[in-house]
């Protein structure tokens, strides 16, 4: 029995993998040409975007931090591409996860509100430790480069944070949506 519930969770795991690689391709997709058109057609890029502060001993960083660079990896351009990139992300990763990986039957609406606040709560951490990385990244690699290693980064740490929160939120039996509803 318990072989059975580990081949099943190590399965769920894989899909869940999967998925996400693909999720972070696309991610990486966006992330190389979106900024680059609010940089070409708006002048977003050069407004410095830095969001609530964090100042803890010798880091003295912002959660979202984009201040202006003069080309298309800076100020509230990027932000955006950025914010874009993930919003498009989510909404391709919540029906594959959902229906593939975990083959939830629970109340989709309870689900979607869960996984929007697990979004915005995993999302402002994952850009708190950005914070901290980003600057290096983006000091010693080329544009291409750096978003490779950004995208890759930030999924992986995100990776680790959604799978149990996942299967939380996507119950597999219908008896489970106690767990999503309330």
């Amino acid at each position: 029995m318990k072989s059975e519930k580990i081949k099943k969770l190590l399965v769920q795991f894989v899909k869940f993998y999967l998925f996400s690689l693909l999720v972070t391709l696309l991610q990486y997709l966006l992330l190389t040409f979106l900024p680059g058109v609010f940089f070409r057609n708006t002048d977003w890029c050069s407004i410095p975007c830095q969001l609530f502060r964090i100042k803890l001993g010798i880091v003295d960083t912002y959660v979202f931090n984009y201040p202006v660079t003069g080309d298309d990896t800076g100020g509230m351009g990027y932000f955006a591409a950025f914010a874009i990139t993930l919003f498009i992300a989510q909404c391709v990763n919540f029906p594959m996860q959902r229906n593939v990986t975990f083959k939830s039957h629970g109340n989709v609406f309870y689900q979607a509100m869960w996984y929007v606040l697990a979004f915005v709560a995993i999302t402002v951490v994952c850009s708190a430790l950005m914070s901290i990385y980003v600057p290096i990244c983006k000091q010693f690699f080329a544009p291409a480069v750096y978003n490779i290693l950004i995208t890759v980064i930030n999924g992986g740490v995100q990776m680790l944070i959604y799978f149990p929160v996942y299967k939380i939120i996507f119950p597999e039996e219908k008896n489970d949506q106690v767990s999503c509803s309330g």
